[in-house]
């Protein structure tokens, strides 16, 4: 391999195997908070993904402010679609319990959880 190559290969494996996000998207799904962590249940999975701001944002905080705004208790299950980044398949936050992590780059909507959601 010639020197460039070699590093762009290099700089690939290793944005690869720090689990960088695999997808950008809008995902839709039920978000609870408690215990100063947020969880996100995505429409039509059985994962749990992690809630977290992109970069040096704070729309992970806003996403809890605007959750606390429809929210009645702590770990009430709300619906949200958001646009952000979503990481590929791991063990993330508190102990590894979370399957991904959502970088949440903006809130499109937030409400109270219906029958009809992620039908």
């Amino acid at each position: 391999m010639d020197g460039i190559s070699g590093w762009g290969l290099l700089i690939l494996l290793a944005w690869w195997a720090i689990g960088k996000a695999a997808a950008t998207g809008v995902w839709e799904g039920h978000i609870s908070f408690g215990n100063g962590e947020g969880n996100f249940h995505p429409c039509k999975s059985r994962e749990t993904w992690w809630i977290k701001s992109q970069g040096y944002t704070r729309t992970a905080e806003e996403l809890y402010t605007r959750y606390t705004e429809v929210a009645q208790q702590p770990y009430e299950r709300v619906y949200a679609r958001v646009r952000g980044l979503a990481s590929k398949k791991g063990q993330y936050g508190h102990l590894g319990s979370y399957q991904r992590v959502v970088y949440v780059e903006e809130i499109l909507e937030v409400r109270q959880a219906q029958s009809e959601d992620c039908k």
